[in-house]
Protein backbone atom coordinates (compact mmCIF):
# COMPACT_ATOMS: atom_id res chain seq x y z
CA UNK A 1 0.00 0.00 0.00
CA UNK A 2 2.93 2.15 0.76
CA UNK A 3 4.17 1.61 -2.50
CA UNK A 4 0.74 2.51 -3.90
CA UNK A 5 0.54 5.65 -2.30
CA UNK A 6 4.16 6.61 -3.75
CA UNK A 7 3.47 5.94 -6.99
CA UNK A 8 0.16 7.84 -7.36
CA UNK A 9 1.93 10.63 -6.21
CA UNK A 10 4.61 10.07 -8.89
CA UNK A 11 1.85 10.18 -11.15
CA UNK A 12 0.64 13.11 -10.47
CA UNK A 13 3.95 15.05 -10.33
CA UNK A 14 4.76 13.79 -13.68
CA UNK A 15 1.33 15.05 -14.48
CA UNK A 16 1.74 18.51 -13.26
CA UNK A 17 5.30 18.59 -14.21
CA UNK A 18 5.61 16.71 -17.19
CA UNK A 19 8.70 14.51 -17.70
CA UNK A 20 12.46 15.72 -18.20
CA UNK A 21 14.13 15.22 -21.18
CA UNK A 22 16.99 13.33 -19.81
CA UNK A 23 18.59 11.34 -16.67
CA UNK A 24 20.74 13.82 -14.21
CA UNK A 25 22.71 9.96 -13.75
CA UNK A 26 25.49 9.19 -15.55
CA UNK A 27 27.95 11.61 -16.48
CA UNK A 28 28.11 10.22 -19.98
CA UNK A 29 24.16 11.30 -20.72
CA UNK A 30 24.48 14.80 -19.29
CA UNK A 31 23.53 16.72 -22.11
CA UNK A 32 22.69 14.54 -24.53
CA UNK A 33 19.10 13.95 -24.43
CA UNK A 34 19.38 12.36 -27.69
CA UNK A 35 20.90 9.41 -26.35
CA UNK A 36 17.62 8.62 -24.30
CA UNK A 37 15.09 7.28 -26.59
CA UNK A 38 13.17 4.17 -27.07
CA UNK A 39 14.77 1.51 -28.88
CA UNK A 40 14.45 0.95 -32.60
CA UNK A 41 13.14 -1.95 -34.60
CA UNK A 42 16.58 -2.46 -36.00
CA UNK A 43 17.70 -2.64 -32.13
CA UNK A 44 14.70 -4.52 -30.75
CA UNK A 45 15.17 -7.52 -33.73
CA UNK A 46 19.02 -7.47 -33.29
CA UNK A 47 18.02 -8.06 -29.04
CA UNK A 48 15.92 -11.17 -30.40
CA UNK A 49 18.07 -12.13 -32.65
CA UNK A 50 21.03 -12.29 -29.84
CA UNK A 51 19.05 -14.16 -27.45
CA UNK A 52 21.10 -14.02 -24.36
CA UNK A 53 23.20 -11.24 -23.42
CA UNK A 54 25.18 -10.80 -19.77
CA UNK A 55 25.61 -7.46 -18.25
CA UNK A 56 28.01 -6.57 -15.15
CA UNK A 57 26.45 -3.96 -12.73
CA UNK A 58 29.28 -2.52 -10.61
CA UNK A 59 28.05 -2.04 -7.66
CA UNK A 60 29.39 -0.50 -3.53
CA UNK A 61 28.79 -3.37 -2.33
CA UNK A 62 29.86 -6.05 -4.74
CA UNK A 63 29.24 -6.89 -9.00
CA UNK A 64 26.15 -8.32 -10.10
CA UNK A 65 26.13 -10.07 -12.95
CA UNK A 66 22.55 -10.40 -15.19
CA UNK A 67 21.93 -12.14 -18.67
CA UNK A 68 19.47 -10.60 -20.31
CA UNK A 69 17.40 -12.56 -22.67
CA UNK A 70 16.30 -10.88 -25.99
CA UNK A 71 14.45 -14.23 -26.90
CA UNK A 72 12.10 -13.49 -24.31
CA UNK A 73 11.81 -9.85 -24.23
CA UNK A 74 13.02 -8.59 -26.88
CA UNK A 75 11.94 -4.58 -26.46
CA UNK A 76 12.64 -4.58 -22.83
CA UNK A 77 16.21 -6.18 -23.10
CA UNK A 78 16.95 -3.77 -26.41
CA UNK A 79 15.80 -0.83 -24.21
CA UNK A 80 18.07 -2.18 -21.26
CA UNK A 81 21.23 -2.21 -23.16
CA UNK A 82 20.41 0.80 -25.10
CA UNK A 83 20.56 2.67 -21.59
CA UNK A 84 23.44 1.10 -20.75
CA UNK A 85 25.35 1.49 -23.35
CA UNK A 86 24.69 4.94 -23.16
CA UNK A 87 25.84 4.90 -19.44
CA UNK A 88 22.38 6.12 -18.43
CA UNK A 89 22.74 3.85 -14.86
CA UNK A 90 26.52 4.84 -14.36
CA UNK A 91 26.48 6.18 -10.77
CA UNK A 92 22.53 5.65 -10.41
CA UNK A 93 21.67 4.82 -7.03
CA UNK A 94 19.12 2.27 -5.85
CA UNK A 95 16.05 4.09 -4.70
CA UNK A 96 14.06 1.34 -3.49
CA UNK A 97 15.12 -1.34 -1.36
CA UNK A 98 12.31 -3.64 0.31
CA UNK A 99 13.34 -6.44 2.06
CA UNK A 100 12.75 -10.03 0.95
CA UNK A 101 10.66 -8.27 -2.03
CA UNK A 102 12.43 -6.11 -4.45
CA UNK A 103 15.85 -3.63 -5.55
CA UNK A 104 14.61 -0.95 -7.84
CA UNK A 105 16.94 1.50 -9.71
CA UNK A 106 16.58 3.64 -12.76
CA UNK A 107 15.07 6.88 -11.11
CA UNK A 108 18.33 9.30 -10.92
CA UNK A 109 16.44 12.81 -9.48
CA UNK A 110 14.66 10.17 -6.50
CA UNK A 111 11.43 11.86 -6.64
CA UNK A 112 9.63 9.10 -9.10
CA UNK A 113 9.21 11.32 -12.08
CA UNK A 114 10.19 9.41 -14.69
CA UNK A 115 13.69 10.18 -16.19
CA UNK A 116 13.24 10.49 -19.71
CA UNK A 117 9.69 11.29 -22.30
CA UNK A 118 9.11 7.75 -23.72
CA UNK A 119 8.12 4.48 -22.16
CA UNK A 120 7.78 0.89 -24.18
CA UNK A 121 5.47 -1.81 -24.74
CA UNK A 122 4.43 -3.92 -21.82
CA UNK A 123 5.45 -8.04 -23.37
CA UNK A 124 4.42 -11.37 -22.62
CA UNK A 125 7.78 -12.98 -20.96
CA UNK A 126 7.87 -16.69 -20.09
CA UNK A 127 10.44 -15.62 -17.81
CA UNK A 128 9.22 -16.25 -14.35
CA UNK A 129 9.51 -13.84 -10.87
CA UNK A 130 11.66 -15.86 -8.98
CA UNK A 131 14.69 -15.25 -7.05
CA UNK A 132 16.98 -13.24 -9.02
CA UNK A 133 14.69 -12.07 -11.65
CA UNK A 134 15.05 -8.76 -12.82
CA UNK A 135 12.13 -6.71 -14.49
CA UNK A 136 11.10 -3.52 -15.90
CA UNK A 137 9.57 -1.16 -13.16
CA UNK A 138 5.88 1.01 -13.91
CA UNK A 139 4.00 3.64 -13.01
CA UNK A 140 1.14 3.29 -10.93
CA UNK A 141 -2.24 6.02 -11.24
CA UNK A 142 -5.55 6.59 -9.62
CA UNK A 143 -7.18 3.52 -11.48
CA UNK A 144 -4.28 1.29 -10.46
CA UNK A 145 -1.28 0.23 -12.76
CA UNK A 146 -0.13 1.96 -16.20
CA UNK A 147 0.29 -0.42 -18.84
CA UNK A 148 2.67 0.06 -20.98
CA UNK A 149 4.65 2.86 -18.97
CA UNK A 150 7.97 1.35 -17.94
CA UNK A 151 11.04 3.07 -19.27
CA UNK A 152 14.38 3.66 -17.20
CA UNK A 153 13.85 1.82 -13.51
CA UNK A 154 14.03 -1.38 -13.30
CA UNK A 155 13.81 -4.45 -10.40
CA UNK A 156 15.85 -7.10 -8.97
CA UNK A 157 13.55 -9.88 -7.29
CA UNK A 158 14.73 -10.69 -3.77
CA UNK A 159 12.69 -13.43 -3.27
CA UNK A 160 10.10 -15.15 -5.38
CA UNK A 161 7.30 -12.86 -6.47
CA UNK A 162 4.66 -14.80 -9.02
CA UNK A 163 2.06 -12.08 -8.43
CA UNK A 164 3.93 -10.12 -10.06
CA UNK A 165 3.64 -12.36 -13.05
CA UNK A 166 -0.20 -11.90 -12.59
CA UNK A 167 0.16 -8.60 -12.91
CA UNK A 168 2.27 -8.39 -16.62
CA UNK A 169 5.07 -7.04 -15.30
CA UNK A 170 8.14 -7.82 -18.24
CA UNK A 171 10.74 -9.63 -16.48
CA UNK A 172 13.73 -10.06 -19.15
CA UNK A 173 16.14 -11.68 -17.46
CA UNK A 174 18.34 -13.25 -14.58
CA UNK A 175 21.18 -12.64 -11.99
CA UNK A 176 24.01 -15.57 -13.02
CA UNK A 177 26.91 -14.27 -10.65
CA UNK A 178 26.69 -12.49 -7.61
CA UNK A 179 23.11 -13.43 -6.35
CA UNK A 180 24.58 -13.17 -2.42
CA UNK A 181 25.44 -8.74 -3.47
CA UNK A 182 21.86 -8.56 -4.22
CA UNK A 183 20.86 -8.82 -0.49
CA UNK A 184 23.43 -6.18 0.84
CA UNK A 185 22.06 -3.46 -1.19
CA UNK A 186 20.71 -0.55 0.27
CA UNK A 187 18.98 2.61 -0.55
CA UNK A 188 21.49 5.10 -2.08
CA UNK A 189 24.10 2.33 -2.49
CA UNK A 190 25.19 3.27 -6.50
CA UNK A 191 25.57 1.39 -9.38
CA UNK A 192 29.18 2.53 -10.14
CA UNK A 193 29.04 1.30 -13.83
CA UNK A 194 26.77 -1.13 -16.14
CA UNK A 195 28.65 -2.78 -18.91
CA UNK A 196 27.77 -5.19 -21.58
CA UNK A 197 29.78 -8.33 -21.76
CA UNK A 198 31.24 -9.24 -25.02
CA UNK A 199 32.55 -12.30 -26.10
CA UNK A 200 34.16 -13.24 -22.85
CA UNK A 201 35.25 -9.28 -21.92
CA UNK A 202 33.21 -6.26 -20.83
CA UNK A 203 32.22 -3.93 -23.54
CA UNK A 204 33.35 -0.09 -22.48
CA UNK A 205 31.02 2.80 -22.76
Amino acid sequence: MRYALAVIALAGLLAVFGAPAYSAGGATVKGKPEALRAPTKAEVAAAKKAGKVSVVLNTEKGAITVEVDGSAAPIAVANFLHLVKAGFYNGMPFHRVEPGFVIQAGDPRLVGRPAVSYSITDEKSPIRHTRGTIAMARLFGPQGMIPNSASTQFYICLGDAPHLDKMGFTAFGKVVKGIEVIDRIAVGDKIQTAKVVEKGRVAST
